[in-house]
């Protein structure tokens, strides 16, 4: 079986992750799918699209972002710059923004674009505050510099940037970033972003909230989503059933920040309001122009999976995209419940490098598939874990033991 270059990252990924931890800690599988997330929203991938379901509309107001200062007129910026104002509400230090500058001067380094170039960067601001109830923190910028002129948006976790952190270290940061060539002022341009904080309810994932910058005489900002799907037990017998939703949120000088709570698929700007026009020439999904990636949201975790009879529980690992975790200390026949919604399947592998071996594949159409193996986990085995590839649009929940 081919490799393909990301499966290659992610493989040494797992290696050095579990190197040396025979069992893995309960929150290690949340770790690796950050980095991970990290690794991979580093890149620009191919335009993804998810058709939204049909179902029952729920029709709501986001919230509006509400520490935003009064307008201040038109402010001058360079020719290429976006017109648009500056929306830096002083919630958060200069200095952690600019940890943001330093760390896509630093990413920009690791893209072949020496330090040199970028060090003299013009930079213009339009967004840099504390969003998702104060635990995350937005940047939005541009940037004229011997890289070319450059739009970069991005968001940190703020309790990993407010307290005299670094905004990068040898290899690694914070800093989610999406960086694109800057784009052309226009009617209907947005620029978006997806993040979540670090609450959630017991059993959830936390909420997807986004951020929506257009020009400062949008004044509504529409959006759907497909939520998560509900369990509707009919005559032929329990099924999912997914739920569309729609809102509109007010913009204060064309920025939007809104809870869009718990969704199934990427979220899809509609209407972007000035007056009684849609100046918006086509739905688009949520995302910096340019950047699939950024497309990507906060998923719904999938229902708990309950295991039978002589199943013995050894790790849950539940998440979005490639992940993995470490089996080591367990003996038995490997045993894999899996549950998950998405555009893809999930495919397994055991092992890691040479060792690595295909478990199957699981269908993600949101009810509960049994994997049964034929694999012994040996208690001394330093290869023993499980890998999952699958999309970053695939959402699932594995419970992975033994059986006799």
């Amino acid at each position: 079986m081919g490799v393909v270059p990301d499966e290659v990252a992610v493989r040494q990924l797992f290696d050095q992750l579990t190197a040396g931890q025979p069992d893995a800690p309960p929150d290690r599988h949340s770790r690796i799918r950050r980095r991970v997330r990290r690794h991979r929203l580093a890149r620009v991938a191919g335009t993804l699209a998810v058709a939204a379901a049909a179902a029952a509309v729920a029709v709501g107001v986001g919230t509006s972002v509400g520490t935003v200062p009064p307008a201040t007129g038109h402010r001058a910026v360079p020719a290429w710059a976006l017109p648009w104002p500056d929306h830096r509400d002083g919630s958060v230090p200069q200095r952690v923004l600019d940890g943001a500058v330093t760390a896509w001067r630093h990413e920009a380094a690791l893209n072949g674009i020496p330090r040199s170039a970028t060090s003299k960067a013009k930079v213009i601001w339009y967004a840099g505050q504390k969003v998702a109830n104060g635990e995350v923190v937005v940047v939005i910028f541009e940037a004229d510099s011997g890289a070319g002129r450059r739009l970069v948006a991005g968001w940190a976790t703020a309790s990993e940037v407010l307290d005299g952190q670094p905004g990068w270290k040898p290899g690694s940061s914070p800093w989610v970033l999406y960086d694109v060539a800057a784009p052309k002022p226009g009617r209907g341009l947005f620029v978006g972003l997806n993040m979540h904080g670090t609450s959630a309810q017991p059993g959830r994932n936390p909420d997807n909230w986004i951020v929506v910058l257009a020009a400062p005489d949008v004044e509504r900002v529409g959006w759907a989503v497909v939520g998560p799907a509900g369990a509707k037990t009919t005559s032929q017998g329990t099924v999912s059933s997914p739920s569309a939703r729609a809102g509109m949120s007010l913009a204060v000088r064309g920025l939007v920040v809104a809870d869009v709570g718990q969704i199934a698929g990427a979220v899809q700007i509609t209407k972007l309001d000035v007056g009684r026009r849609n100046v918006l020439p086509y739905p688009s999904d949520v995302g910096v122009p340019g950047s699939a990636d950024s497309q990507v949201p906060q998923l719904a975790r999938p229902a708990q999976i309950h295991g039978p009879r002589g199943f013995r529980w050894a790790s849950e690992l539940t998440g979005q995209g490639t992940s993995g975790t470490g089996l080591g200390g367990r003996r038995g026949h490997l045993a894999i419940l899996g549950r998950c919604y998405g555009p893809s399947r999930l495919r397994l592998m055991f092992g890691t490098g040479a060792q690595e071996l295909r478990l199957g594949t699981i269908r993600c159409d949101n009810a509960v598939h049994e994997l049964t193996t034929q694999v012994r986990l040996q208690p001394n085995d330093p290869h023993a874990g499980v890998t999952i590839y699958t999309s970053m649009f695939t959402s699932y929940r594995l419970v992975i033991g033994t059986i006799k």
